[in-house]
């Protein structure tokens, strides 16, 4: 089959991997659908989905003759001693992934969980190797030996010899995670070596197993961020390196060079590669990427190598804790808007009185135009909400609860919707409702919205387009944030400001008001990363109770009251 019939372009403008799979075969092989497997690329670039979808491609027919041996009968031989280092595998891969979530810390919660889990392991696992049944642990058993590419049919003695191998393997598991849990230390055995052990995956392939894993859904942006890091890992090691071959000081090679990386290295030097790109920064002085930019890239290498471990692809992660230090106070780094900022802001011309509201916004005119230019960082002040949640906000967000009126704050997506309609907030928390500020009132937020409703409008700022990752945010954030438009006009681009900015008045203003933590967090879509297991009952506070808290947000020094509806 064609290359061109395997690669379809989806709705939403990226590309699929399809492939069908002979009726005999559908049985063996996992994700088959209808007859059809369907791989999503990560990609809208039609140049790079072609190359991915003849990875893929030489994959999937790979695939299809592993499953014609198997159902052919083909079987492979296991010794008692070959069984040993399979299932000896497995513990070394259970026992690393434990260590990673005790590195990465444990609250008194998640211990707890673990010393329950181990406690049941032990219990059970003992007494399924009493009377040597392993039918509980028939699923690790496949898992591990379609990574070593054997296949071995249940029942066999070749499975029997497994079996038993891998309940001993639980036991030493069970006994670790209970010594582990007490505070001993108990190192994690390095894998054993086998001349059965399939090849290492390079780093291309790797890399393109990461992008299209089904089991993880990723945004265009966050595609993005992991071009630059991705593209240093097939430059400074190759795309054909075996990645375990890949040592701690080839990682720190990798961040030698991003962290010499000038702002905008591709399109500011397209035929160099990044570490030339670097030397030119050297030798001209250029502007380096942040540290927080920089820790960003080590963050996405690292998180591969993680996924890697997790999924058997990779024996260990080299690139874990490369994160430069950051030592900057984290209040520094955001500031909210001082109250003469404020002022600045509303009483610019898009406020007090303009050309129009696009290219003239700056320009003193007779038009005060309530659109979403006017209206973003009025709701980001008196709501607390973040810029991608405004600009994403539909007719039928405005409603009542309670008997109050309330902004909904969802992820939910229309049927049919495209990329632009498609609503998404940053974390579970956002998920909720807030009330609406009495002084959104009173400048005429309720009308507008019925307004946008009687005219049929899905959205309440149509007229705000997608960037080219699809976020309406993208483009508002430009034109707010740039040092050259709105805040730049101002003179307020380059004093650690921008449109996050009214999201930390916001919180100083719950702060000032005396607004409790739990009511705080509902007001403004915060994590509670620190609560204790009675935060999970309940359905939450009422909008009237949240009502009567948002009152109390005051802006001392900002006076609003000439952008008030007086007649309506």
């Amino acid at each position: 089959m064609g290359l061109e019939t395997r690669l379809v372009r989806r709705k939403n403008g990226t590309y699929s991997f399809r492939a069908w799979v002979p009726e005999e075969l559908r049985e063996a092989i996992p994700g088959a659908r209808s007859g059809q497997k369907w791989i999503a690329l990560g990609t809208s670039d039609p140049a790079e989905a072609r190359r991915l979808a003849r990875l893929k491609s030489v994959e999937f027919d790979r695939e299809l003759e592993a499953a014609r041996r198997r159902l052919s009968g083909h079987e492979d031989e296991l010794s008692t001693a070959e069984a040993e280092r399979v299932a000896s595998l497995w513990l070394s891969w259970v026992l690393e992934e434990d260590e990673e979530d005790r590195r990465a810390g444990l609250s008194e919660r998640d211990l707890r969980r673990k010393i329950e889990a181990a406690e049941i392991i032990n219990e059970c696992g003992g007494e399924a190797l009493a009377r040597g049944d392993s039918h509980l642990m028939a699923f690790e058993m496949e898992e591990v030996l379609r990574f070593r590419g054997l296949n071995v049919r249940p029942g066999s003695e070749s499975w029997k010899r497994l079996g038993y191998a891998m309940l001993k393997a639980e036991k030493r598991w069970a006994k670790a995670l209970i010594e582990r849990n007490a505070g001993e230390v108990v190192e994690t055995p390095a894998p054993p070596a086998a001349a059965s052990m399939p090849r290492s995956c390079t780093v291309e392939e790797l890399i393109t197993a990461y992008l299209t894993d089904p089991t993880r859904t990723r945004t265009p942006g966050t595609l993005k961020t992991y071009q630059t890091v991705f593209r240093a890992m097939r430059e400074l090691l190759g795309p054909e390196t075996p990645v375990d071959s890949i040592h701690r000081v080839d990682c720190e090679r990798i961040r030698n060079v991003v962290m010499r990386l000038p702002r905008n290295a591709s399109q500011r030097f397209p035929g160099l590669s990044l570490e030339e790109a670097a030397k030119v920064a050297d030798a001209e002085k250029l502007e380096r990427l942040g540290v927080s930019a920089v820790n960003n890239y080590l963050h996405n290498l690292s998180a591969l190598f993680k996924w890697g471990v997790k999924n058997w692809r990779v024996i260990r992660n080299p690139a874990e804790g490369l994160a430069l230090p950051d030592d900057r106070d984290e209040r520094d780094l955001r500031q909210p808007f001082s109250t003469a900022q404020l002022q600045a802001i509303f009483n610019s011309p898009l406020y007090t009185g303009c050309q129009d509201d696009e290219e003239g916004y700056a320009k003193p005119g007779p038009n005060i135009i309530r659109r979403g230019r006017f209206w973003v960082p009025l709701l980001s002040l008196w709501t607390g909400m973040r810029l991608g949640e405004c600009c994403q906000l539909r007719v039928e967000d405005v409603t009542e609860l309670d008997g109050v009126p309330v902004i909904l704050i969802d992820d939910a997506g229309e049927p049919g919707a495209d990329e632009a309609d498609r609503k998404r907030v940053k974390t579970e928390a956002g998920k909720r409702f807030v009330p609406i500020h009495p002084e959104l009132q009173r400048i005429g937020f309720l009308e507008f919205a019925v307004g946008m409703r009687a005219k049929g409008e899905r959205r309440l700022f149509p007229e705000l387009k997608p960037d080219s990752m699809g976020y309406l945010s993208g483009t508002f954030s430009k034109w707010f944030n740039d040092k050259r438009r709105f805040l730049g006009k101002l003179d307020m681009a380059v004093t650690g400001v921008s449109f996050h900015s009214f999201r930390h008045n916001y919180r100083d203003a719950l702060r000032e008001a005396e607004i409790g933590l739990e009511r705080v967090r509902a007001l403004g879509g915060w994590r509670r990363d620190s609560d204790g297991e009675e935060a999970i009952y309940g359905k939450g506070l009422k909008a009237a109770t949240l009502y009567r808290e948002i009152e109390k947000v005051r802006y001392l020094g900002l006076d609003l009251s000439r952008l008030h509806q007086r007649s309506l």
